[in-house]
């Protein structure tokens, strides 16, 4: 099972954003977004495509619990 884990953006070029998680920082395919994509947004990706963009609120939730071990 794969769990998504929100990154935010902190750089937008073309189709693609630069996404922090944690101490890393990925690029990840924003094609597949409908909604404009802007900096200090959060995304959920698989396999390096942005699939879902996510509220900070829920972001923060997800990322609160894993850092608890809940998931």
């Amino acid at each position: 099972m794969c769990i998504g884990i929100p990154g935010k953006v902190i750089i937008l070029k073309d189709k693609k954003a630069k996404v922090k998680q944690n101490d890393h920082c990925h690029w990840w395919d924003i094609s597949l977004i409908e909604d404009k994509v802007r900096v200090g947004d959060y995304l959920i990706a698989y396999q390096n495509a942005a699939i879902n963009k996510i509220s900070a609120r829920e972001a923060k939730k997800i990322l609160d619990l894993m850092k608890e071990g809940k998931c």
